[in-house]
């Protein structure tokens, strides 16, 4: 009697079980439907061409599908700057502490976790489809979601706080429409920002007329020293009559 009623309750235990995880899965769906059939508002990427709404199968794509693609679209849209990097075997706890340092020190910037594929689909048949070939593998990309008032600056912080992080291996980024490998990321985010390349700039041109005001200075002067050194020679000379 005991065993019929424990597999009883083992019975019931699975099909609440499986019952509950159908409901999860419909509620899913539904946020992904509602997500999908909302007017889309937000900044989109320019392309050449439509996108394809539309699987090798003559199918549409699923709503969770729909939901990456616009979300994605959006990021790339609407931030400045994004910088590409691989992971390898990166933890959700590191992911959480990662993703909690680049928003306090980078000034709110974000890691997202990507799907290579989505992520290439995206950027096919826009301006940014050359940085489809960094997306191979356990890929992520840092971006920002807000207006920064220095991207330069944003971009630094962004490397100084994964730089910490073996895990994390930076592979590229995009600054305007320019496409920037390691190298020359590198290079980018050490140039001085905004206010001291003014300064510099401001002193190189400057410069040239501070030393011209400067030798201009010293003429009269090396030429009141001649005239005085010669009106002295001349005072000590003996009168010849």
């Amino acid at each position: 009697m005991l065993a019929r009623l424990s597999g009883t309750l083992q019975r019931t235990l699975l099909q609440s079980r499986g019952t509950f995880a159908r409901r999860a899965l419909c509620s899913s769906s539904i946020h992904y439907q509602e997500q999908a059939n909302q007017p889309a508002l937000a900044q989109k990427l320019e392309r050449f061409a439509a996108p394809k709404t539309l699987t090798t199968y003559k199918k549409p794509f699923s709503p969770r599908k729909q939901y990456l693609f616009r979300e994605y679209d959006r990021y790339f849209a609407q931030s400045p700057a994004v910088i590409i990097v691989q992971h390898y075997n990166l933890s959700g706890a590191e992911q959480t502490e990662q993703r909690i340092k680049l928003k306090a020190e980078a000034q709110g910037a974000r890691l997202m976790i990507a799907r290579s594929k989505m992520v290439q689909a995206v950027l096919r048949d826009t301006r940014y489809e050359n940085m489809a070939q960094l997306f191979s593998g356990p890929s992520a990309f840092i971006f920002w979601d807000q207006d920064v008032a220095d991207p330069l600056v944003a971009m630094r912080q962004a490397m100084d706080a994964i730089q910490r992080q073996r895990k994390i291996v930076v592979v590229g980024a995009v600054f305007g429409d320019v496409l920037l490998n390691t190298a020359m990321l590198k290079d980018f985010v050490n140039l001085p920002n905004i206010d001291q390349l003014r300064a510099q700039l401001l002193g190189a041109i400057q410069y040239p007329a501070q030393k011209l005001t400067a030798i201009l200075q010293r003429v009269p002067q090396r030429l009141v020293g001649v005239l005085e050194q010669k009106a002295q020679g001349e005072s000590g000379k003996p009168d010849s009559e």
